[in-house]
């Protein structure tokens, strides 16, 4: 079988799963064929051996700033028809995407991401398969652990949030969402696709693998796989849930001279990432409290600061990348925006966190490990010296926070995620797909 693995290449997190996952895949004898839209993180892949196809159109960084923007809930949003992509762009994406399906005579697309590929895989005849974090799946609401994160509020009305049942609401009203989707139902509609009924709809995938351990994220490996929704109108198709496992990277490279040094003291040490989907004032303004905090601090920029900033405070170091497997166990305490990779390095890590989400993905992620008693979650809006001062005094002195967070770690550490997955998704290629059309042959309108 070939598949085409075809990640968002600005998200490493995303990418790093993609990789691991492309890997156990070959080693199983499988093709595997990486496509992308351009992005800092390609030779991450290019390393590992396998071939990287470019398709039109190449995303700019610019573009990919506002994609995060919109991502984190900033700037000017319309609720009914904002989206990651205008139904232009998709125009311009899905088409070749297509083109480049057939091209290679693909048999299914593996993606994270790459939103366009739901249109373009069905066109092509394909199935796709999607890679997802088990924080935004439909049983995840259903089962009412959803953590309400409030993306667009603005301080101080995010007070006035923590008198009301914001979680009960999220849980409610998420599964029914039908945010993001307006310009791919536009383009379904154009090219004689089905639409989709929610944005928990649009985001399944003909075969969803979850990347998180069952015991931590509170879904039994049977109440998954036999999942069935309530609301069965929320779905053009029935989703098919099945589990793979923790998997994030594992960058190359030793522990940086720098940082050993940095982190050979006795004061509590603070290991600070943000991944690349972090809010760029959120960052700056962690950087400034940090540097007037009694501690030893690592702080890891990526791509979400256009330029590594000076820091004031020799106590802490900033650096653009790290092999954060690495460094995030030398760290007494991590701080993460909530992305599955960063939590799930830091699980690995045995360090407790305190996550700052930018939204309700990133917030469920961050619930997972606070319902465990291995972290604590700040609203972006909340961040203030005297509330970060106070969840790095309580996660110090309480021990059990350390002693939870080995717990979950000897649970995720028996996992291998990315195997687990690729096991999946070969028995899933494997099964007769006669829902699946063939590739049309007529012109995309």
């Amino acid at each position: 079988m070939k598949v085409i693995c075809f990640p968002h290449f600005y998200y490493l997190s995303e990418v790093s799963r993609l990789l691991e996952i492309g890997k156990a895949l070959r080693s199983m004898g499988q093709e595997i064929l990486f496509f992308s839209h351009g992005g800092p993180y390609e030779n991450i892949v290019k390393d590992e051996g396998f071939a990287v196809a470019q398709v039109q159109p190449l995303m700019s960084h610019e573009r990919a700033q506002e994609y995060f923007r919109f991502n984190r809930g900033e700037g000017e949003i319309d609720l009914k028809t904002s989206s990651f992509f205008t139904l232009e762009e998709l125009e311009q994406y899905v088409p070749n995407e297509v083109q480049a399906f057939m091209n290679e005579k693909a048999d299914a697309v593996l993606i994270g991401w790459n939103l366009p590929s739901y249109l373009s895989a069905p066109l092509a005849g394909i199935p796709i398969i999607v890679q997802q974090p088990g924080s935004f799946i439909a049983p995840f609401y259903e089962k009412k652990m959803g953590e309400f994160v409030p993306s667009f509020a603005k301080y101080p009305y995010t007070i006035l949030l923590r008198l009301l049942p914001m979680n009960r609401i999220a849980n409610r009203v998420v599964p029914r969402s039908q945010f993001w989707i307006y310009p791919f139902n536009e383009f379904a509609r154009k090219n004689g696709l089905p639409e989709f009924k929610s944005t928990l709809d649009l985001i399944a995938g003909h075969l969803t693998v979850v990347m998180d351990a069952p015991e931590i994220l509170g879904i039994r490996p049977e109440e998954l796989e036999n999942y069935v929704p309530s609301q069965p109108e929320y779905f053009h198709r029935p989703p098919k849930y099945r589990y793979g496992g923790p998997c994030f990277a594992k960058l190359p490279g030793e522990v940086p001279p720098e940082v050993k040094e940095h982190f050979d003291t006795k004061r509590t040490k603070l290991f600070c990432a943000m991944g690349v989907s972090g809010s760029p004032s959120v960052l700056h303004s962690l950087i400034g409290i940090i540097e007037e905090l009694d501690l030893q601090a690592v702080v890891v920029t990526t791509t979400i600061l256009k330029d590594l900033p000076q820091s004031r405070s020799e106590r802490v170091l900033l650096l653009p990348h790290v092999p954060a497997h690495l460094v995030n166990p030398m760290a007494d305490i991590a701080i993460t925006h909530g992305g599955a990779g960063t939590v799930q390095t830091a699980i690995h890590s045995g360090t407790p966190l305190i996550g700052i989400p930018m939204h309700i993905e990133q917030g469920g992620n961050l619930a997972m490990v606070q319902r465990n008693g291995a972290g604590i979650l700040l609203w972006k809006q909340e961040l203030s010296h005297r509330n970060l001062s106070k969840a790095l005094e309580k996660i110090t002195q309480d021990h059990s926070y350390k002693e939870n967070m080995m717990r979950l770690k000897k649970i995720q550490d028996s996992i291998d995620g990315a195997r687990q997955a690729a096991q999946e998704i070969v028995a899933f290629l494997q099964e007769d797909h006669q829902e699946i059309p063939e590739a049309s042959e007529t012109q995309i309108a």
